[in-house]
């Protein structure tokens, strides 16, 4: 059995892996921090079992956890995965890994040099829609891949994800890198350059809304990734991840996120969708607890996710500098 611990409910994916942890029979949910009181009394009161710590640091130095999930903002990670990796923790960290390349090297390097496991949640590999899709693209059923459509829309976030400070950017960072990972996943290839676009026309924000960003990959093919926080609330999904692929002798296209159910309420005046899909976040836990249990590499290393910031990196550089960037970045 794998003793886990989180830290931070700073991001909300964290209540989802909370959730996960405490329904794994190999794993052992042991303790939580949060440095902010009023998440920190909510969490409390749904797991009153688990130990719970007002500082990261005192989790890390008294809990006998064999790993953690860093859950903090954007920032934040660089400090928190360094100083869990020289505890001797394995550490699953959230997208995106890091906001700087400088800060992303950093972590790749005291997890390998103290001997722990460095994975990144990117939990839609799991999903079997892309499991089928990377099978048949890989047998070399569509052929030659010429162009790849994808978009990841979702509801903006608020909180710090709109705070550059804390999360790096807008909706570029924060839903460009699972597409990014899922085209180097399937296709086994890396992108040779970008070239991107943003502008904030939705909301009342000092980060971008909307991105939309070009590549070029190494294997010839070119691909769009249309990273917005686009969905209003009362959208019937949250967000998406679809892709379409245009192959010399064949297509497809993925949707990550199929709704079985819609509920319409006219006292809310809100939509609701319950899927009868895999539990993706469930598959990425159970995946990082077998990687510890049976003492082999990650699934989705701290190189992947590196890879896939890099994109939105060179996005923002890209903007600035008005003309396409080359990868990787220096």
């Amino acid at each position: 059995m794998v003793k886990v611990a989180i830290i931070s409910f700073e991001h909300m994916h964290a209540y989802s892996y909370a959730a996960v942890l405490a329904r794994l029979r190999r794993i052992a949910f042991t303790a939580f921090a949060d440095d902010d009181p009023k998440r920190l009394a909510q969490v409390k009161k749904m797991y009153p079992h688990i130990k719970a710590y007002k500082c990261w640091k005192k989790l890390l130095e008294e809990d006998s956890c064999e790993a953690v999930i860093v859950t903090s903002a954007n920032v934040r990670h660089r400090e928190q995965v360094i100083a869990a990796a020289r505890a001797g923790k394995h550490v699953l960290c959230e997208k995106p890994l890091a906001t700087t390349m400088k800060d992303a090297r950093a972590m790749i390097e005291a997890c390998r040099s103290a001997g722990v496991k460095l994975q990144t949640a990117f939990p839609v590999r799991y999903s079997p829609a892309i499991t089928r899709a990377r099978a048949l693209i890989q047998s070399g059923e569509l052929g030659g891949i010429l162009a790849i459509k994808t978009t990841n829309h979702g509801s903006m976030p608020g909180g710090w994800f709109t705070d550059k400070k804390l999360s790096g950017g807008g909706a570029i960072t924060d839903h460009t890198v699972h597409v990014a990972d899922l085209l180097r996943y399937i296709l086994g290839q890396e992108f040779t350059e970008v070239y991107a676009e943003m502008t904030t026309k939705l909301h009342p924000l000092k980060v971008e809304d909307c991105g939309l960003l070009m590549l070029k990959l190494s294997g010839g093919a070119f691909a769009s990734i249309d990273a917005s926080w686009s969905r209003h609330p009362s959208y019937k999904i949250w967000g998406d991840v679809t892709m379409d692929f245009k192959g010399t002798r064949a297509n497809i296209s993925i949707d990550c996120f199929p709704r079985l159910v819609h509920l319409y309420q006219n006292k809310t005046m809100k939509h609701s969708t319950f899927s009868g899909g895999d539990n993706l976040d469930l598959c990425l836990i159970g995946d990082f607890a077998d990687c510890i249990i049976h003492d082999r590499p990650p699934s989705i290393t701290g190189e992947d996710g590196m890879r896939a910031m890099e994109v939105s990196l060179a996005a923002y550089k890209a903007i600035r500098e008005k003309c396409p960037v080359v990868l990787p970045l220096r």
